[in-house]
Order: C-alpha cells, then sequence, then structure tokens
C-alpha cells in the first residue's frame, strides 16, 4: 500500500511540474534555514553545559550601590576566593582568577604571544575537561610552574608530552623562567573560559599588594558546591559576606549558576533582564516562521490545485477508497517532497557552514555520527510533512462524491478564505522581518557613526612591553621625526569600556545621594591632543606645571557635573587620601557601548602606570607609516614582536554581536521575501490557469494589457496591504522594545514603513505580474476554444 502511494505521488510531480518545483525548492530553503538557525540555537544553549558537574558551580557576582544607581560586576577582592573556603563549609572549590592577558613565551628560538591567564589551583578542577599530561592535584601549586592546554603546547613546542620542559616568559619590563607542570585538553568551543596558559595567582597576588583589601574588586571568583547544598538558599545568604569584612563595603554579593550566565546574566540597576537569550528566542522564531511560510506555501498550492484533484477523490470513493487511506496518499506525498527537500537543505549546509560560521563567530558542524541529530532531522521532516500537507488532505478527504461531479471549476469560500489567510499571514512575518531590520540597521549605523567625543580615525593603539614601556619618551621622539605622525601619547585606557573606576571620591558639599563609579583614566602628556579629547575649558596637562601629576586632573563634563550639583565653582576635590585641583574639563566622550549613559570619568597624569601607547597619523599612506612604526618599535624592542590596532575596528567589536543580529535577521528576511513570493508565483499561475476563458472574452472585447493585470494583481495587491498595516504595528511595538535598551538610539521614523511597504508591495507584484502578463500576451482563441 506505502509503495501504491508513492507512486502515485511522483506520478503526480510529473504531471504538475511548477507546483512541484515550487513546493521542493520553497521547502528546501525552509528547511534550510532552519537547521542552520538550530544549529545556532543549540551552540548558544549549549554554552558552558559539557563542564563536568556544571550544577554544581557558580559565580561570584556583586551589586554595586552609588547614589540611585545600581551597578552589576564579576568583580570581586582578591581575597574572596579563599576567606569562602576556609569559613563556608557548602563550598568545595573555589578559585580566583584574572582577566586574560597576552604574553611572549620563548622557548628555544620559538618566540610566540600566548593568551592566558593568573589562576588559583581549584579553577582546574573546577573547569575539569580532562588532563594530557601531569597530576591535577599538583598543578598551580608552586608560583615557578606554569600549565598549558593542548594548543598552547603544540604552538609552543609543537607536541604535548612536555612536563619537566623550561619556558622563558615575558610580560611588560619582566621575564621569569618557568616549568611546565601539566598539560590539559582544550576547552570546548561552547565554553566562555578559553586560554592557552595558567599561571599560578599567588604569583600575581604577590605582586598587586591591593588584591588584599576588601574594598578592592578586580579578579572573578568561581565555586563548586557541595553537592546537595541549594544554591539559590546560599546566594541568599551571602548578601552581606563582603560587608561583614568591610562595613564600608556598598556591595551585594550573590552566586549565579555558570550554567545560566553565558544566556541569562546580565542585571540592570541590579534587576535581571533578558540576555542573549533573547537573540536565541528571536531566531529560534524566525526559524520556525521561515519554514511555517515554506509549509503554507505549500498548503496554498496544494488547495488551489484541489479542485483539478477533487474528481480524483470522486473516483478513488467511488471505487471503495475511506478517508483514512485518502489521508495517507496526500500525507505521503507532502512527506516524500518534504524528504526531498530535506536532502536538497543538508547540501546546502554543507556548503553554505563556513559562510554561516564566520558570520556568526563560531564553529559549528554538523553531528551526522550523532542519533540526536537523525532524531532532530526526520522529527523536523515529519513535523513540516504533516503541517505541509495536513489541510489539504484532510480538505480533499473530505470531497463528497456528489459536489465532485457536479462541479469541479469552483472552489469552496471555506478554501479561497484560507488561501488568503494564509498568503496574509506571510506577509504578515515578511513585513515585520523587514521593518525590523531597517530599525536594526540604523540603529547600528547610528552607532557606528556617531560623534563618540573622541578621534577613532587614524587613530592606532600599541601595546607597551619590554623596551617601549621603560624608554617611551625615546619611542615616541623617533615616532614624531615622521611627518606622516601627527602625535603621541600612552595611557592605562583602552576606551572600550571600564576598567578600572573607583567610589572613593569626595568633595567638599557632596550630597550621599550623589555617589557615582568614576573611571579612572591614567594617562601620559599629549594624550587628549592624540585621542582628540576637546577641552569644554581650563587646559591640558602642562610639562612646566610640577604638580600636575601630584595634585592636578581633569574631568569629563559628567564628572565635572555631577560635583557642581553640590558645590557650584568648585576647584578641588578628593580621590582616596589625596587632594586634586580640577585643572580642565573635557567634553563627555563614549568609552561604552550606547547601551549605557557616559560615565563620570577623571583623567589623572600618571605615565608610569601607562601600557598602551597611541598614535595619531595624518596621512592616507597608511602601510607606509606603519612600516615605519614597525621598524622604530623593533630596532628598540627586538625582544617582542611588534603589535598594533586600529582604534576605529576595536570599536566596531562593541557592537559585534549587534551587527550579526543586523546581518542574520537582513538575509532572513530576504530568504523570507523570496519563499512567499514563490508561494505567489505558485498561486498568480493558478488564477491565471483558472481565467484563461475570461481573459481571452475581455481581450476578444478590447481589453487592455493594463486591465487584464488589474484582474489578476488586484487580489494580491489587498491582501499584501492588509499584510503590510499588520505587520508594521507590530514590528514598530517589538522595535521600540528592542530600542529601549540603548541610552543612545535613533527614533522609530516614519519612513520605515512606507520603504518596507514598497519592497514588499514592489516584490509581490513583479511577481504576480509575471504571471499577468503571460496570460495577458496568450492567444484568446485559443482559450476560448481550449474551454
Amino acid at each position: 500500500m506505502i509503495k501504491n502511494y508513492f507512486k502515485i505521488a511522483l506520478r503526480g510531480f510529473a504531471k504538475h511540474k511548477l507546483t512541484f518545483f515550487i513546493n521542493l525548492f520553497g521547502l528546501s530553503l525552509g528547511l534550510w534555514a532552519a537547521i542552520l538557525i538550530g544549529l545556532w540555537v543549540n551552540s548558544e544553549l549549549s554554552t558552558n553545559k559539557d563542564i563536568p558537574q556544571v550544577e554544581r558551580i557558580y559565580q561570584m557576582i556583586e551589586h554595586q550601590t552609588y547614589g540611585s544607581d545600581i551597578f552589576t560586576f564579576p568583580s570581586t577582592p582578591g581575597v574572596l576566593a579563599e576567606s569562602m573556603k576556609e569559613t563556608l563549609a557548602e563550598v568545595e572549590l573555589a578559585a580566583t582568577y584574572t582577566w586574560i592577558e597576552k604574553l611572549l613565551f620563548v622557548q628555544k628560538d620559538k618566540r610566540i604571544k600566548l593568551e592566558g591567564i593568573f589562576a588559583m589551583p581549584d579553577l582546574l578542577k573546577i573547569y575539569d575537561y580532562g588532563v594530557i599530561q601531569g597530576d591535577l592535584n599538583h598543578m598551580l601549586t608552586e608560583n615557578n610552574h606554569v600549565v598549558l592546554t593542548e594548543s598552547g603546547a603544540i604552538s609552543l613546542f609543537g607536541r604535548t608530552d612536555v612536563v619537566g620542559e623550561d619556558v622563558e616568559i615575558k610580560g611588560g619590563t619582566e621575564t621569569e623562567n618557568f616549568i611546565v607542570q601539566g598539560v590539559v585538553k582544550d576547552f570546548p568551543s561552547n565554553s566562555t573560559m578559553k586560554f592557552d596558559f595558567v599561571l599560578p595567582y599567588a604569583l600575581y597576588f604577590a605582586e598587586n599588594e591591593w588584591l588584599a583589601e576588601w574594598g578592592n574588586n578586580g579578579p572573578r571568583t568561581v565555586i563548586r558546591l557541595r553537592e546537595g547544598v541549594d544554591g539559590a538558599a546560599f546566594s541568599a545568604g551571602m548578601e552581606n559576606y563582603i560587608k561583614e569584612r568591610n562595613e564600608e563595603s556598598n556591595v551585594r554579593l550573590f552566586a549565579y549558576p555558570l550554567a545560566d550566565l553565558y544566556l541569562h546574566g546580565q542585571w540592570k540597576d541590579g534587576q535581571p533582564v533578558e540576555g542573549r537569550i533573547k537573540n536565541v528566542k528571536l531566531f529560534a522564531m524566525i526559524g520556525l516562521f521561515v519554514l511555517i511560510i515554506a509549509c503554507i506555501n505549500f498548503m496554498n498550492l496544494s488547495t488551489a490545485k484541489s479542485q483539478k484533484r477533487a474528481k480524483e477523490v470522486g473516483v478513488r470513493k467511488v471505487a471503495g477508497a475511506n478517508k483514512q487511506s485518502l489521508v495517507y496518499q496526500f500525507l505521503s506525498e507532502s512527506l516524500l517532497i518534504t524528504f526531498f527537500a530535506a536532502v536538497i537543505a543538508i547540501l546546502l549546509v554543507e556548503a553554505t557552514l563556513p559562510i554561516f560560521n564566520d558570520l556568526t563567530g563560531k564553529e559549528m558542524s554538523v553531528s551526522y555520527g550523532s542519533l540526536l541529530f537523525w532524531g532532530q532531522l526526520f522529527g523536523i521532516i515529519i513535523f513540516t510533512g504533516f503541517i505541509a500537507g495536513s489541510y489539504p488532505a484532510f480538505y480533499l478527504s473530505a470531497t463528497k462524491v456528489v459536489s465532485v461531479f457536479r462541479s469541479v471549476t469552483k472552489a469552496g469560500k471555506g478554501v479561497v478564505m484560507a488561501r488568503k489567510g494564509l498568503v496574509l499571514f506571510q506577509f504578515i512575518l515578511a513585513t515585520i522581518l523587514i521593518v525590523s531590520t531597517l530599525v536594526v540597521y540604523q540603529q547600528i549605523s547610528f552607532a557606528m557613526n556617531q560623534d563618540l567625543g573622541y578621534s577613532k580615525d587614524q587613530l592606532i593603539q600599541i601595546p607597551l612591553e619590554g623596551k617601549l614601556m621603560e624608554s617611551f619618551d625615546v619611542f615616541k621622539s623617533e615616532l614624531e621625526k615622521n611627518e606622516n605622525i601627527e602625535s603621541v601619547s600612552r595611557s592605562s585606557f583602552g576606551f572600550m569600556g571600564r576598567s578600572s573606576n573607583t567610589g572613593g571620591v569626595s568633595w567638599e558639599g557632596k550630597d550621599p545621594e550623589n555617589a557615582a563609579l568614576f573611571e579612572i583614566i591614567r594617562v601620559d602628556y599629549d594624550f587628549l591632543k592624540t585621542a582628540g579629547l576637546e577641552l569644554a575649558q581650563g587646559r591640558e596637562f602642562d610639562r612646566l606645571s610640577g604638580s600636575d601629576s601630584t595634585a592636578g586632573a581633569i574631568l569629563n563634563q559628567t564628572a565635572y557635573d555631577l560635583m557642581q550639583k553640590d558645590h557650584e565653582g568648585l576647584e578641588f576635590f578628593r580621590i582616596w587620601d589625596g587632594e586634586r585641583a580640577i585643572t580642565g574639563v573635557v567634553k563627555d566622550f563614549h568609552f561604552e557601548s550606547f547601551r549605557q549613559n557616559v560615565a563620570p570619568a577623571i583623567i589623572m597624569l600618571d605615565p608610569e602606570n601607562t601600557w598602551q601607547g597611541y598614535v595619531k597619523v595624518n596621512t592616507d599612506n597608511i602601510q607606509e607609516t606603519i612600516a615605519y612604526l614597525e621598524k622604530t618599535a623593533t630596532n628598540l624592542n627586538p625582544e617582542f614582536p611588534f603589535e598594533y590596532s586600529f582604534m576605529d575596528e576595536n570599536y566596531a567589536r562593541l557592537y559585534r554581536e549587534d551587527v550579526r543580529l543586523r546581518d542574520l535577521a537582513q538575509y532572513f528576511s530576504i530568504l523570507t521575501i523570496l519563499i512567499s513570493c514563490l508561494g505567489l508565483l505558485g498561486l498568480s499561475a493558478h488564477i491565471a490557469e483558472q481565467k484563461t476563458k475570461e481573459i481571452g472574452i475581455r481581450k476578444v472585447l478590447g481589453a487592455s494589457t493594463f486591465s487584464i493585470l488589474q484582474v489578476i494583481n488586484k487580489e494580491f495587491i489587498f491582501i499584501v496591504s492588509i499584510s503590510i498595516f499588520i505587520g508594521s504595528g507590530v514590528a514598530f511595538w517589538l522595535m521600540q522594545d528592542w530600542l529601549d535598551g540603548y541610552q543612545y538610539k535613533i527614533k522609530f521614523e516614519w519612513w520605515f514603513i512606507p520603504l518596507a511597504a514598497l519592497t514588499i508591495m514592489g516584490v509581490a507584484l513583479i511577481t504576480v505580474t509575471f504571471q499577468s502578463l503571460k496570460a495577458a500576451h496568450s492567444n484568446p482563441v485559443k482559450a476560448i476554444k481550449s474551454e
């Protein structure tokens, strides 16, 4: 019986080639999009989920309160992990670790830079993906030991059996010798913790005395609770842990599940808000929408062809076929087309996955050896085939024999309404995607092209290491000899978010409610000129003023206005235990994403604590200037490879996820319109076929081509117009919510909707008119005769 179903289905495909092609191509595109998005969604949902016993691992996070503002940071005191392990019986493992650093590794003639962290021994036990060589219980226990990951060992030695090998590590101005104590497996691509090496935290702690203070924050802390401990109850009990050790603390500490941190770990004003999970939901919905639109095409074309198949159904019923067998017949047809479409979709996925990985910044692959993958794929095929074929199957199988042989030329009113409703739904989704893409594109363009308050164009950042740090003045004087170089300076500041901040700032008459978190920016002379910061009042740091480095400071406008609220005409303020004069005020500049307000900042002259060089060039001949920079740096600092980056490229990384969101929405919007128009192409062809006799008579009576186009097009114009109206309203609501995530944002412009409407209407009209013109130019005599 099943063999017979498929034989009849194949004959039907051969008979109705256009319908078959449209259904096959549309379903292929829908499944292709669904599989790609499914891979991305699975990748996002699985982030950090492969860590052994991840359900017991928690990241320690702080809510810091300054006046009416609450900031949430993963930074913690440097002594937190050790203290928690000693005082809390619920904590099985605890580790404090630093942010990622790049250090130069020297092994014989090989010199490469690797990325890594300083961490306590428990970190490798918490993130226990496996040991290749060495004893996990003895790793990071001595200050002269280093642990490498598998890729780090291969990069440095070309092999992994390297325990006991010597290696020289250079960082900043210091060089030390270390012994490789262990090699651990690489962390998987879906882990947020990635590095090439780990150095003992005790070494870092010994060189940074501030880590011992409960009032200072910087490194991160991760813990693993003992089995059976209630994580939520434990977290609630940690709220005053730091305050109990530092009465002046404004911190509320809590523990957050590491498994949820990547997708859900965002807060605003101390309250959790949707994080990356919002994008996951969005694209899961887009993938589902694209697939549903493809299914709608199938349903529409099948119901449109229902009149021609109604006679077939009638004959089958007269011959003894029951409703169940007819349902099976039509569902088998849709399942067979879906299977063919799935094969094409898999081929498309293989061809486009490298491009999709590059677009999303991931390393995804199809797990053909996984039973789960095949189970999911066949589940999608069955789901899609059933959804696509359900309406025509149950509608046609219910056709009455008497009505079939009385008239097979007109579709029922219910069929026509269903068909129109499905087209309407398709284009509502298309409108939502087009309008949303326009808004996202405009917002990202606004953020990328807005005046930031500093000059990122032709501004080059160079890490200061070795002799470049020790002899920066020599380096600077050599660079300024080049006419293409306008200015040179250095800073501790990277312009890419907060890095060093404090609440320890006070001034005369300060209102306690005016407490704020000030960003601390340490700079050298000429920094304002090099970065393009504009003075609103006062002066830049002056070499002739010996007190600038110890008693002067420049504020940004936000910091200055905050202090002036309490004391108009204020000239001095206190930071930590010292008094500083306000020597100047610079106009506000953005150093965070446009999602945040400009934070108050204090710029202090402190060249000894800077590690980023900045070079402003004034030429289009960038390559020649870079070559001069490299030659000068290498001559002065031959032990370190020359590195640089452009600030405009660094700034673009702040919006990397938003740009990916924009690009994905853009491509899937185009795909949605393409699939929707495939359906319109089939339906318009069917309507033109139905109206063959009418069109022939109109032409004989002298009707123009334009009037004939109106006959076919008017139905679709009306449906698409309604869909644009409804879809625009939904898109406006969704995008207003999305824009609320930005402090600096565009307005929802009136022209977004007309532009989207013209795009959709134009594409739809072109699609329908193609078939309409074909019908209008047909021979009327032949059309009437054939009827």
